[in-house]
């Protein structure tokens, strides 16, 4: 019986342990090569796809630039970080994977056929490799940012080379000779005409009283020729009936095709946005109107339109939105005293003075005193107060989108 037994029991073994294999081999990471030309043909289709988006020639692989991509990939993979600053495109003899100094004497070294034109180069790290993602979502990522951007969607340029090595991402350029440029000059853009999706700006912890909250989206803005000046620029939206005008930060593209055009403040999410430019290239003045959507990213508290992206979270009782009160006070600007023995908290701004106590529903604003529908309340060591109340008392209008489930206070603070 004992030996019917273990003979049961190694048969029973023999039978999982293919079960077990197969399951590990399910369950196994797909990694994408990003040097193979599967990748960089995949690359390459998502490069065209957008540049055709913006009325622009394709590009197109040539081997040489597929090499210095290849190689300056593995230097940068081995020598720099996501924290390194400088020319990440210089090269350091002596160093682990040590090419040649320059994108053009790499290119040159890697068997370009006839004389060598000017060469862009973008090098782009990641904290991490991400090979479970293939190099179409890889395009995808790089066309969020301008810098990264900039020479995959240069009208000028006529071919590339692509390579991702672990947390190292470069894309060559070879634009066309001067003599081969498109005259008269054409304008084009990104984010392009009636494109969705788009990214509404950086996220990471700010200062909760900073209203203008980083840098937020980026329009690159090119020309087909390098003579660029006097650009002229505009970003709004409408919000109902009230239009709203985003400030934006101008610099020329250090390869002088164009320029960028940075937000000044974070854009709302799924929101259709207006640009429209005007410069000189090529003895005359381009023009250009075109509209986005950004991503629909929502927040619970906006001002003047603008997302708060470090703003707490709404507390709602009985269907009334309530605030940490620090949060809200210096928000406005206001001055915000809090007495722990009376539990009593005072702001005052502009000769306004307001006074509430802790589970009081009166309140008094310059000495008079007034009723409100809820109290402030002390939840854990916070103490939360009524955002309609403190808002309009303050002068500014406040709606309340259902839908979104978010509050819109309209200060003119912005």
């Amino acid at each position: 019986m004992r030996k019917k037994w273990i003979l049961i029991g190694v048969l029973l073994l023999m039978a999982i342990t293919p079960l077990i294999d197969v399951t590990k081999v399910q369950a196994a990471k797909v990694l994408f090569d990003g040097t193979s030309s599967a990748e960089q043909l995949k690359a390459l289709a998502s490069i065209n796809k957008i540049r055709q988006q913006m009325g622009l020639d394709e590009v197109k692989l040539d081997p040489a630039l597929v090499k210095a991509a290849i190689n300056h990939a593995r230097y940068a993979n081995a020598n720099f970080t996501i924290k390194s600053e400088g020319d990440l495109s210089i090269e350091v003899k002596g160093r682990e994977f040590f090419t040649q100094q320059t994108p053009k004497e790499r290119v040159l070294t890697s068997g370009f056929s006839g004389e060598v034109p000017e060469i862009m180069e973008t090098v782009y790290m990641k904290e991490r490799a991400y090979d479970e993602f293939d190099m179409a979502s890889e395009i995808n990522e790089l066309a969020v940012m301008h810098d990264r951007r900039e020479v995959m969607l240069t009208p000028a340029v006529a071919s590339i080379g692509i390579a991702r090595v672990g947390k190292s991402t470069v894309i060559v350029g070879a634009l066309k000779s001067e003599g081969v440029m498109t005259t008269p000059a054409t304008a084009s853009v990104f984010p392009y005409d009636g494109m969705t999706r788009v990214w509404s700006g950086n996220i990471y912890k700010m200062n909760a009283q900073q209203l203008i909250q980083g840098e937020a989206t980026t329009l690159t803005v090119f020309s087909s020729l390098r003579d660029v000046a006097d650009i002229k620029a505009e970003l709004s939206t409408q919000a109902g009936n009230r239009h709203i005008s985003i400030p934006l930060k101008v610099k020329k593209l250090n390869s002088g095709y164009g320029y960028v055009l940075t937000a000044q403040r974070q854009l709302r999410g799924d929101r259709e946005y207006t640009a429209e430019v005007s410069f000189q290239s090529g003895g005359e003045t381009l023009v250009k109107k075109w509209t986005f959507k950004t991503s629909p990213f929502l927040y619970q508290l906006n001002i003047d339109d603008m997302p708060l992206l470090s703003a707490p979270p709404l507390n709602i009782v009985n269907g009334i939105s309530e605030v940490p009160m620090r949060y809200l006070f210096e928000l406005f600007g206001a001055r915000v005293e809090w007495n722990k023995a009376t539990r009593t908290i005072t702001a005052e701004k502009n000769g306004l003075s307001l006074k509430m106590t802790i589970d009081d529903h009166t309140a008094y604003i310059n000495g008079q005193a007034v009723q409100m529908n809820s109290p402030p309340h002390l939840y854990g060591y916070a103490t939360y107060v009524p955002l309609r109340f403190i808002s309009e008392t303050f002068g500014y209008d406040v709606e309340y989108d259902p839908i979104e489930r978010s509050v819109d206070i309209w200060t003119g603070l912005l």
